[in-house]
């Protein structure tokens, strides 16, 4: 997607997030919201919201579905960490409305 920056989006998702909600995986914040950002990319590629040369697709963004994608694939990629599926799924709601702010800074929401 032109104009997005992965690192810079990291970096911004990171500045916001409120840690103390997710001490119990401070030290995994950076990781984690780093994988949540490739899963939520490669769900816009495969759900048709990105072509195949990351410029707009055909398709609308669905959040809810968005949302189920990266929860499930980030599980799949993480199955020893049953304890922390709850802070996951509180920490990729927080990640979603997160993104959606960075993108509306960079002028990537209307597309």
């Amino acid at each position: 997607m032109t104009g997005y920056d992965v690192e810079e989006a990291k970096f911004f998702i990171l500045s916001k997030l409120d840690r103390k909600a997710f001490r119990s995986i401070y030290n995994q914040l950076p990781t984690i919201i780093g994988e949540l950002i490739g899963y939520d990319l490669h769900f816009m590629r495969v759900s048709g919201v990105l072509d195949e040369n990351g410029d707009q697709g055909e398709n609308e963004y669905d959040d809810d579905e968005a949302f189920e994608y990266i929860y499930d694939a980030w599980l799949n990629d993480h199955p020893e960490t049953d304890d922390e599926e709850m802070v996951i799924a509180a920490l990729l709601n927080e990640y979603m409305d997160l993104q959606y702010a960075y993108l509306e800074q960079k002028g990537l929401t209307d597309m």
